[in-house]
């Protein structure tokens, strides 16, 4: 007699996409704190640069709607047009863009 595994009751996939979209949800706070600091850290350089934001500064501000842009594509999508995979990388997206747009505007 082999024994047999009773199949699980929760789903896996499921619960995963819960939890990568409550994570993509608070990406969004995160994305506004970001934003915050790289505002501050543009006007904390216009006062004691040279008073103009360079090419890096465009691009760090650049980086928060396409950050915000693959967030929302991450929460609202159904689960059934997209898997744990690409939603994943989305996520990780979001937070690697908000904080490359930190890390561009101390370049500047």
């Amino acid at each position: 007699m082999t024994p047999t595994t009773p199949a699980p009751t929760t789903d896996d996939f499921a619960r995963t996409t819960r939890n990568l979209r409550f994570t993509a949800l608070g990406g969004f706070l995160v994305l506004a704190a970001l934003l915050v600091l790289t505002a501050m850290l543009a006007l904390g350089d216009a006062v004691s640069g040279d008073g103009a934001g360079g090419a890096f500064t465009d691009a760090a501000f650049w980086m928060f709607p396409f950050a915000a842009a693959a967030g929302l594509v991450a929460l609202v999508t159904p689960r059934d047009l997209m898997p744990t995979t690409p939603r994943r990388a989305l996520v990780i997206a979001q937070y690697a863009l908000g904080i490359a747009g930190v890390f561009l505007q101390t370049l500047d």
